[in-house]
């Protein structure tokens, strides 16, 4: 059954894509990761400035609505990332699943395969054997009489 081949070289293409892709949004929330840790060290930083002068407080206060609205946008990103992740990941382990269940039937197939070709050869041995068994009765028997 060549078929089983091919389904189970197309299901391994399928779980290389899904993991490419899992691997991909991985990547991404490390970045957004990064952006939002180098966003809090640049509201840090403007923090520390606003105790210079009254004139960086009051633009610090301008800023802090600012800074909320940044906060809930990179925390939504994240959590819409979050769930296509985990989406991801269960998308790869269904796809591995799938292709587990084929490979495991092309194993079936092929031990189904050996054990009736061993059956095969087993009977053309004992065939064999019989026939030379049987040609050795004859000789000793035409010998006997």
């Amino acid at each position: 059954m060549k078929s089983l081949k091919t389904l189970i070289r197309l299901h391994k293409n399928e779980v290389d894509e899904k993991r490419r892709h899992l691997t991909q949004l991985r990547e991404h929330d490390d970045q957004l990761t990064l952006r939002r840790q180098q966003f809090e060290a640049q509201v840090e930083m403007e923090r520390q400035l606003s105790g210079t002068s009254v004139d960086m407080a009051v633009a610090f206060a301008n800023f802090l609505p600012q800074i909320k609205l940044q906060r809930n946008a990179l925390e939504q990103a994240r959590q819409q990332l979050l769930i296509a992740i985990h989406r991801a990941e269960e998308d790869l382990a269904q796809a591995f699943q799938e292709l587990k269940r084929f490979e495991l039937a092309e194993e079936e197939r092929i031990r189904k395969e050996k054990a009736e070709l061993a059956r095969k050869e087993a009977m053309m041995l004992d065939e064999i054997a019989a026939q030379r068994h049987l040609r050795q009765q004859e000789e000793g028997g035409t010998g006997e009489e």
